[in-house]
């Protein structure tokens, strides 16, 4: 598992709207959040090369493509930390957290603005244990 698997799972195992069904590959995150609807959530930089200071979540539907892509800045979420910007840095074969590493509160803070996020999206009836709500449809 890489670096960026093992963040992504860091921040969305134990998610409300993130089914048991997401697939984790790489920077990328793709979940079910309804019968047609994916949310793909990916590590992005904005600025500088292998500077990753950011997730970028696009929800998809299946059948028509791109609904909404919004990009989450770490800064926005959780502030400069002692005068940077936290961000992944990728420098070769080494990845991790460039100086500041996130607290447990920093990860529950990120979740929760992509979570939201998502559950404007979300199908109501479409639990995060991985399906359809039983007596629906």
């Amino acid at each position: 598992m890489t670096f960026f698997e093992k963040e992504l799972h860091r921040l969305f195992d134990d998610s409300e709207c993130i089914s048991a069904d997401a697939v984790f590959a790489g920077k990328t995150m793709i979940a079910p959040i309804g019968e047609d609807l994916r949310a793909k959530v990916q590590f992005v930089y904005t600025n500088t090369h292998a500077k990753y200071d950011a997730l970028r979540l696009t929800i998809i539907n299946r059948h028509e493509g791109t609904v909404d892509s919004e990009t989450f800045k770490f800064k926005d979420i959780i502030g400069m930390k002692g005068g940077r910007e936290p961000h992944i840095w990728e420098d070769g074969q080494r990845v991790d957290w460039y100086i500041y590493h996130p607290t447990a509160s920093d990860y529950n803070f990120i979740t929760d603005v992509v979570e939201d996020y998502i559950s404007m999206y979300a199908d109501q009836a479409y639990r995060f244990d991985g399906g359809m709500a039983m007596g629906g449809m």
